[in-house]
């Protein structure tokens, strides 16, 4: 009888641990297609409780976007718009190609915002399997919104082949849970390779200490210019102005005259316009060494404007078109129609614009900065920069631009002003260094002398974004995407509170 109740406990507690065995794997099995879906073992006491997939969309909310930045600054950025029919059709047959998000200037992204069950605890484990494609090179990265930081963490990244890919994460429940959902975004993203700059531009702006009291400096800064033209492959030159300090004064006039004459045997394109000082008798002086005679035979002069007080430049650069429209001292309505006029007619270029004045020393626009960017900034969506000096400082101004009127910004413009003048040597060659990176769809911008061989006119530790920044901006049409094939949550509950343990499958 003894063994007879011995021998049908044995046989309970094989049943007990087979069925134990048994239904973690039976959970697993319908996963097996996907390579990285968990098996999860009994004797290490887990199992798997929820499993939410694109393949049925319960619980699931699935949505696209494109962000100016990588990942995106916000946990709700304006403009997610949800999955049509057809792309949740594709998902649940996994099919990436049919649910492509494209763009040119900005990253694409998917979202996945999942609500879980009301039993999952902060203590449970989370495992996120994301399988889909991107262009090949291109850097995709999956990223979870932690609740504990308020910002979006990097959970896995791969760079994309010809194929589809994977990325994976794990993390607690505590901290990417709340009000019972999840939230993870998978973005294009720049590669992670070190910067390397396709082309740049030079701007230089109030020389005219240099041209009254320092013509050495004067001197040293187109000279480097011009050695440097084939290793840093420089396209073009802006000066914004005040190129003397005494428009009267004959001796500075030659002075810029000759100096800026090395840009032209160099072959470099570059533009001007005056200043208040080189005004002098009615900008005579200014005309005579730098009228419309002087640019008139240049192929990229695009038209002169009142004999150069203003003017545009017609730039490509490794594919890329851009318009450099000028306008001197004093900008009058006529000044702003003609404007107006040469941004319609190369609506399909890029445009920067140069004043000499425009933005205050504070950062802020100046009266008449006031009228260019309600009339002219705002009106012309081509319009991604504008440039000035005139005060002795270094600011920036960024807006950003709804040019459709959906609440929805379209553009960001940057506003920048850079003046050394009042620096010890009349600004001791510092001239803006503006990099152009077509892989990263920027202009970096750095502050160098020259005549110092120094970088960094204000001290960096002090005022980080003073001389270093960069921009974002559409300088070549490189497309980027992202495709989902796949998306799926694991929820893995703890038994007898011991640790969480789990392994991918081979």
């Amino acid at each position: 009888m003894y063994r007879r109740i011995l021998w049908r406990k044995y046989v309970v507690i094989c049943i007990t641990i087979l069925l134990l065995s048994f239904l973690p794997l039976h959970f697993v099995k319908k996963n097996t297609i996907h390579s990285s879906s968990i098996e999860i073992h009994a004797s290490k006491n887990l199992y798997l409780a929820h499993q939410y997939t694109s393949a049925t969309n319960k619980h699931m909310y699935v949505s696209e976007n494109a962000a100016n930045t990588e990942p995106p600054k916000t946990y709700s950025p304006k403009g997610e718009k949800e999955f049509s029919k057809e792309k949740y059709r594709a998902l649940k047959k996994h099919k990436s190609h049919a649910n492509e998000t494209r763009s040119i200037t900005k990253f694409p992204y998917h979202r996945f915002d999942v609500t879980v069950d009301k039993d999952v605890k902060p203590s449970d484990k989370l495992f996120i399997n994301w399988e889909g494609k991107s262009l090949q090179g291109r850097q995709v990265t999956m990223y979870g919104w932690n609740v504990s930081t308020g910002k979006w963490v990097e959970l896995d990244r791969k760079l994309a082949g010809k194929d589809e890919f994977q990325l994976n994460g794990t993390f607690t429940a505590e901290d990417y849970v709340h009000n019972q959902q999840i939230s993870v975004i998978v973005q294009d993203q720049i590669s992670a390779q070190s910067k390397n700059y396709d082309y740049s531009f030079i701007w230089m702006s109030d020389t005219q200490y240099y041209a009254q009291d320092y013509p050495a400096i004067f001197n040293t800064v187109t000279e480097w210019i011009s050695q440097n033209k084939s290793k840093m492959n420089i396209k073009y030159v802006f000066h914004t102005g005040d190129i003397v300090n005494k428009g009267n004064d004959e001796k500075q006039w030659k002075r810029a005259d000759s100096y800026m004459n090395t840009l032209d045997v160099a072959k470099i394109p570059y533009g001007v316009l005056p200043g208040n000082h080189d005004k002098g008798d009615h900008f005579k002086k200014y005309e005579q060494y730098f009228g419309e005679s002087r640019f008139r035979k240049k192929p990229y002069y695009g038209d002169s404007y009142q004999n150069n007080r203003g003017h545009y430049d017609l730039i490509s650069a490794n594919g890329k078109d851009y318009v450099f429209i000028y306008m001197g001292w004093e900008v009058r309505p006529e000044d702003i129609e003609w404007i107006n006029k040469v941004l319609s007619r190369h609506s399909d270029r890029t445009a920067i614009l140069s004043f000499h004045e425009y933005l205050q020393k504070n950062g802020k626009r100046s009266r008449i900065g006031n009228e260019i960017f309600e009339k002219v900034v705002v009106p012309n969506t081509n319009v991604a920069a504008i440039l000035c000096g005139h005060y002795h400082s270094s600011e920036q101004l960024i807006d950003d631009i709804d040019d459709n009127l959906d609440g929805i910004p379209d553009r960001r413009v940057y506003q920048l002003i850079a003046d050394y003048q009042k620096g010890p040597g009349g600004g001791n060659g510092f001239i803006r260094l503006l990099l152009v990176d077509e892989e990263t769809n920027t202009i970096d911008v750095k502050t160098y002398s020259p005549y110092l061989d120094q970088y960094n006119f204000y001290k960096s530790d002090k005022y980080p974004k003073k001389d270093e920044f960069s921009m974002d901006m559409d300088v070549k049409k490189t497309e980027k995407m992202i495709s989902t094939s796949y998306f799926e949550v694991n929820v893995y509950k703890r038994i007898m509170d011991e640790k969480v343990v789990y392994r991918e499958m081979k």
